[in-house]
């Protein structure tokens, strides 16, 4: 594949994301949230586990597009968790998601640092295997499993209440208390009191997905609405901007460093970048997919840097309430992309690159947490699923400023992403306040 194929490829991805979110919420919405986590958990898995043995350039195309739009159903999951816990612990049980983010940055560069050099090569007629094909294979199985795994669970007894379906509500709800206690003792309660407005479902999606957003659009928590997709769109695109251009900006400070014979004393990244010059690419017919030890280390350090936060937030959420901890993560964020400007080896880069992540995607796991609060069961997910379809229009458009500037004008991506988390983070002042209150 050329680079411009690659960049489709990766485009795929994020296409079936922004598609696949504006249709989600919806569906939580409307169906249920166990039932479109399932459908859309089964979608990313199967589609990435075909893409993974795919021979054909436009399948590959099209499963990446698919698997995407299930992978766009994780919005939804902040809405089943938080509908379980009371307001006491609720803010401290979605923080603890990120621990579990973590854990999977952490755990794939160690994984593929253990498969993808292997050797092998199973090979018949057009069909090809290799180690890369086994590492998305053991990639695409995790949303298989737990698609299944989530079967064995109940509906989100708020949505269940939300629509008026008392009997299933109370079968929820004796289900966790059996899990929680441990015990067949009868379930204390006996009857529920249903909301005074029960939310209808309406037969035609076309007209359901219109009418839902709206009336979010048009409620009470309009402008909550509109200020959550602002700072979404913000951070999304900062974020993407710079984790995408990291692994590049490394690559060039190794040249820079290793390779480099002219004198060597640039003062800042600006310098360093405009020293790397692209050669026409040369097509090959062999394909080198080699991957440099180099590249499996950084993406471990950059995952482990973010242990701290993923600990420290949670403990603490309880005291100082998420929007603290989203001003601090969005400022902090936006400062370290500023500082990327002045610095001038790989070590600097290594370091400032951890911050940036460890603090940005803190901030952008919490925004999903506060919109669980901000908004009642029967706008909670379209409102989550709107907010994440701006973010991913946030994120093309940042990668397009990235490969726009990073070569002629490198200042360029650091400030547009220095001045969108700092808007992101002002933006969470005009937030209203949550935490320990019993959620609509």
């Amino acid at each position: 594949m050329t680079s411009v194929h690659k960049g489709i490829l990766n485009g795929a991805s994020m296409i079936g994301m922004l598609f696949g979110c504006f249709i989600t919420g919806y569906v939580a919405d409307s169906r249920g949230r166990k039932y479109t986590l399932v459908v859309c958990m089964m979608i990313d898995g199967v589609f990435s586990l075909i893409s993974s043995v795919s021979q054909i350039y436009p399948v590959l195309i099209f499963c990446k597009l698919m698997s995407g739009f299930g992978a766009s159903g994780f919005t939804v999951l902040y809405s089943y968790i938080g509908e379980f816990v009371n307001g006491k612990k609720r803010e401290q049980f979605l923080c603890w998601m990120e621990m579990f983010w973590t854990f999977g940055v952490i755990l794939v560069p160690c994984i593929a640092w253990i498969v993808i050099p292997q050797t092998f090569r199973i090979e018949y007629g057009f069909f090809l295997f290799r180690s890369w094909n086994l590492f998305a294979v053991i990639c695409s199985l995790p949303s298989i499993i737990f698609s299944y795994l989530l079967l064995q669970l109940p509906e989100s007894p708020k949505f269940l209440l939300a629509k008026g379906k008392h009997d299933e509500t109370m079968n929820c709800l004796k289900f966790v208390y059996r899990w929680n206690n441990n015990t067949d003792d009868e379930f204390p309660v006996t009857s529920l009191m249903l909301p005074d407005c029960i939310t209808e479902e309406n037969n035609s999606f076309i007209n359901g997905l219109y009418k839902s957003i709206l009336e979010l659009f048009t409620s009470q928590y309009k402008i909550v609405a509109m200020i959550t997709c602002v700072i979404q769109f913000c951070c999304t695109a900062s974020f993407y901007m710079m984790v995408l251009w990291f692994p590049e900006l490394m690559n060039r400070f190794r040249w820079y460093e290793t390779l480099y014979s002219g004198p060597k004393n640039m003062t800042n990244m600006c310098d360093i970048v405009s020293l790397f010059k692209i050669e026409p690419e040369e097509i090959d017919l062999k394909c080198n997919d080699e991957i440099d030890q180099y590249v499996y280390e950084n993406i471990l350090i950059i995952g482990m840097a973010c242990i701290p936060t993923s600990i420290i937030v949670p403990l603490l959420v309880n005291k100082f309430g998420i929007k603290f901890f989203l001003v601090v993560c969005f400022l902090g964020s936006g400062l370290s992309s500023a500082c990327l400007y002045f610095i001038s080896s790989s070590f600097e880069n290594i370091v400032l690159s951890s911050i940036f992540q460890a603090l940005s995607s803190m901030g952008f796991e919490l925004v999903f947490c506060i919109s669980v609060e901000l908004f009642p069961t029967e706008y909670r997910g379209v409102a989550i699923s709107i907010g994440s379809m701006f973010g991913r229009i946030g994120a093309v458009l940042g990668n397009i400023v990235v490969g726009v500037f990073i070569d002629a004008h490198c200042m360029v991506p650091i400030l547009v992403s220095c001045s969108l988390l700092i808007i992101s983070g002002i933006l969470v002042l005009t937030l209203p306040t949550t935490g320990r209150i019993a959620i609509k």
